[in-house]
């Protein structure tokens, strides 16, 4: 009868060892499972912060409102924090030369004066003729970087079709903000975010925050509002 006994024994024995691992792995995928939703919770709920929020509407204000709806800066989110890889290849550049004068008034320049910011001369197509200038945008963007005081200037970013900056302003000697609108591809009807980047133009840290809530049309007016004086090609 012992080595009955024994071999019972020892087949209860496993059972409870493989019941009790059985109950251990669930309770271990539970939890992680449950982590990770608090995690994704807490990174969504990651809003802007009230610096950058005020400096928005105080340098922004005509862009939040371009929208059919106007944006509420309590309503961008922080999605990604990246490092963008930045050209080290710096081009003789003036902007005093002449061929720039038509977009002289429509860079912006850093606190100090040294370096300055140019969204529009890539994509804005000026023409004048007479007293009136005509514009045809392009449907690619590049932002450059200029260093006044050494007469050059490098490409910041580059932007293809799907996505756009529409403006931007300096918050610090080294940090611009921009903001424009990116496709959403995960939506199940064409439809476009507004998209706001903290961007240090020296590193390349960039920290980028989208709205809550997508269009069914991006703000196709807005540089027609900004620059009323131009006559745009539809």
């Amino acid at each position: 009868m012992k080595p009955i006994v024994t071999y019972q024994f020892i087949i209860l024995v496993v059972v409870l060892l493989l019941t009790q691992l059985r109950c251990t792995t669930s309770s271990s995928s539970k939890s992680f499972s449950d982590s990770e939703k608090t995690l994704t919770e807490d990174t969504n709920q990651a809003m802007m912060d009230a610096v950058l929020s005020e400096k928005l509407q105080q340098h922004c204000s005509l862009w939040l409102n371009s929208w059919e709806r106007g944006l509420k800066t309590d309503s961008f989110a922080l999605v990604r924090s990246f490092t963008s890889p930045l050209s080290t290849d710096w081009e003789e550049f003036d902007v005093s030369d002449k061929n720039f004068s038509d977009y002289r008034d429509k860079i912006y320049y850093a606190p100090n004066g040294s370096y300055a910011l140019d969204l529009y001369s890539y994509n804005l197509i000026l023409n004048k003729k007479g007293a009136k200038i005509y514009a045809v945008v392009d449907a690619d963007i590049q932002i450059y970087l200029i260093d006044i005081p050494h007469r050059q200037r490098r490409p910041v970013l580059f932007l293809g079709p799907s996505s756009s900056i529409d403006d931007g302003f300096w918050l610090s000697d080294s940090t611009v903000v921009l903001v424009g609108w990116e496709r959403c591809f995960d939506c199940p009807e064409e439809a476009y975010r507004p998209d706001v980047l903290k961007v240090n133009v020296f590193t390349g840290e960039t920290v980028e925050y989208q709205y809550n809530a997508a269009f069914p049309h991006y703000n196709s007016g807005f540089l027609k509002q900004k620059f009323p004086e131009i006559i745009f090609d539809d």
